[in-house]
């Protein structure tokens, strides 16, 4: 499209690939013009370098990392250390998080597999039109993949996932069923994330906004279930003076969703686009009126062009899979003619606010939904268990042989341990946050997943997104949308393969070998290649070892309380705590001598 100076073409939502496929798309030859300029490629994240992880994140499972971590908070609560003021000892591990980071002290066997049932480290993130659907039908494979996510692949690990789709126009709610419906499995709405999910931030920014997209009333009950006091659509301004665009007669249906309201005397504060518009005709003039208000009032004209309300979309995919052999235009491009038209009027150049993919803003709110899920099904793991499961000891409920679900007692009996870590890690307490365990009344904080796997069908939006924030995302693209074979895409994806199932299944044979290489870093054949030591003696001050050593002679006849609590841990770790006791002794003996 070009106005004069003003060239606005495809962006980063339209890559070769996507051009390639897009109706009426221009030739490769016009795209390499040097004058070609992307209006929706204006926000600077391809300059974006993906952020590093500061600490290593385990490839351990959360339920076994779970384990572990609670086992040690037991350890520092025994009598022989509580008493020598030891709540200190071991603050390294005394998260899930740390523990992630320091997995090699804990003990555990060799293994050739790891298939006891456990919660992965790892996560997925799903786009949903051409991954799971392609227009009203559910791709084939996307009901195997998931079953292989909850548990039912032959290393029984669960892996924490959600959808994040640029999609919306209709409730979290209702897609969540419609996708359990579709993936014959539950589905809930704390698992979606749509284009205009994040715009619930905006609640406190915004009371009266003009809301724009979708069917009839849907995506008004959703702004308002957000908790948008006053909400209005394009509908009830044609009601009010249908000349606002005089091509366009309400119909019945349509008239019965109006609201009766006097636009001379509403000052609209947001435009928020929520879904692809119905009526680009209806849905362009209102805006750019707006736009060029004065203060958001309906028949006012700014003359600096710079009173009008702000403007949010919800995504900026300029086309979009269906099941039509090509692919249709969408919000994307509904943005490009918007701002081809607002700069004809005014010269200058439109200023938007983006959100769904590959957006920064959706991004963060991703992670957030992803942290929270993440911690959901680890707690619904440890909740409901059978006997024989490794982290039997951690179940509120055991299930037995029968079948039969009775209450964990030793569980319910034990003794609970509360401790704080002043210096806890300030970049996990940014992303994560910390949760309380009802249960055993120690704060945790869960790691960051060690790789979160994203899974799209678009290079321009979701590989993009994948890619250009957080190095631990792995980006992979699928064969079932937009992106054609055979033609080279402009954000190239970590992987590619036909499906989503294939997606899945590379995703957990490479999650598996990582899980049992760490796991075999430090683990022992047998149980002789392990080692008891005495976990008092780490809190033991030098001039205590000295004391120790002078009653030692006393006291051989009974036993201590110390020597009935001593645990096994790794030859490796014995080692060091030796040095580290070695080291103490002969510092205070220098110090005595001086």
């Amino acid at each position: 499209m070009s106005n004069g100076n003003f060239i606005v073409q495809e962006d980063g939502a339209a890559s070769d690939s996507a051009i390639d496929s897009a109706p009426g798309s221009a030739s490769g030859s016009a795209l390499a013009s040097p004058k070609f300029q992307s209006y929706l490629n204006n926000d600077g994240i391809d300059e974006l370098q993906p952020s590093l992880r500061k600490h290593r994140v385990s490839n351990l499972s959360l339920s076994d990392l779970n384990q572990w971590q609670t086992g040690l908070h037991k350890l520092t609560s025994s009598p022989s250390l509580s008493n020598k003021g030891s709540s200190t000892n071991l603050k390294k591990v005394d998260s899930l998080a740390k523990l992630s980071r320091n997995s090699s002290i804990i003990r555990r066997k060799k293994k050739a597999v790891i298939d006891h049932e456990r919660v992965a480290s790892y996560a997925f993130c799903f786009d949903i039109d051409g991954v799971i659907l392609r227009g009203p039908d559910t791709i084939p494979q996307a009901v195997d993949a998931i079953k292989l996510l909850n548990g039912e692949n032959k290393y029984n690990i669960k892996v924490p996932y959600v959808f994040v789709t640029n999609g919306g126009g209709k409730p979290e709610k209702q897609r969540a069923d419609d996708l359990s419906r579709r993936l014959q499995t539950t589905i809930t709405e704390d698992q979606i994330i749509q284009g205009h999910t994040p715009m619930k931030d905006l609640v406190d920014v915004y009371d009266t906004v003009l809301v724009v997209g979708g069917v009839g009333n849907t995506c008004r009950r959703v702004a308002e279930s957000y908790g948008f006091k006053n909400v209005y659509t394009p509908l009830d301004i044609m009601k009010w003076n249908p000349a606002v665009s005089p091509y366009h007669d309400l119909t019945t249906d349509e008239i019965a969703c109006c609201k009766d309201v006097d636009f001379s005397k509403i000052k609209i504060q947001a435009i928020l686009v929520f879904a692809d518009s119905r009526n680009w005709a209806v849905d362009q003039q209102i805006i750019l009126e707006l736009l060029l208000s004065k203060d958001g009032v309906m028949g006012t004209e700014s003359q600096t062009y710079h009173d009008g309300p702000e403007i949010y979309f919800a995504h900026s995919d300029f086309i979009w899979a269906t099941n039509y052999k090509l692919s249709r235009y969408g919000m994307g491009a509904l943005q490009v003619s918007i701002a081809a038209l607002y700069r004809e009027h005014t010269g200058q150049e439109l200023k938007v606010n983006r959100f769904g993919k590959p957006q920064k803003g959706t991004f963060k709110f991703a992670n957030k939904v992803l942290t929270h899920w993440r911690q959901g099904v680890l707690d619904e793991h440890l909740k409901k268990l059978s006997i024989h499961d490794p982290n039997a000891s951690q179940a509120d409920i055991l299930i037995n042989e029968e079948g039969e679900e009775i209450i964990n007692q030793s569980k319910l009996e034990s003794y609970h341990y509360s401790d704080s870590d002043d210096d806890t890690d300030d970049e996990i307490n940014k992303v994560v946050g910390k949760r309380e365990q009802k249960t055993d009344k120690i704060t945790l904080e869960l790691p960051p997943a060690s790789t979160v796997y994203f899974v799209g069908d678009t290079p321009e939006s979701d590989i993009r997104f994948a890619n250009s924030h957080d190095s631990s995302w792995h980006s992979i693209l699928v064969k079932t949308g937009v992106y054609q074979e055979g033609t080279v895409p402009k954000y190239k994806p970590k992987h590619m393969c036909d499906n989503v199932l294939e997606a899945v299944k590379y995703a957990i044979e490479r999650e598996h070998a990582k899980e049992l290489e760490e796991w075999n870093e430090t683990a022992v054949d047998d149980e002789a290649s392990s080692a008891k030591i005495n976990f008092s003696d780490l809190v033991m001050t030098p001039s205590d070892t000295q004391e120790s050593k002078k009653s030692e002679k006393s006291e051989k006849s009974v036993a201590s309380v110390d020597e009935l609590e001593t645990v096994e841990v790794p030859g490796i770790l014995s080692e060091q705590i030796s040095k580290v006791k070695d080291i103490k002794v002969h510092s205070n003996l220098r110090n005595e001598a001086q």
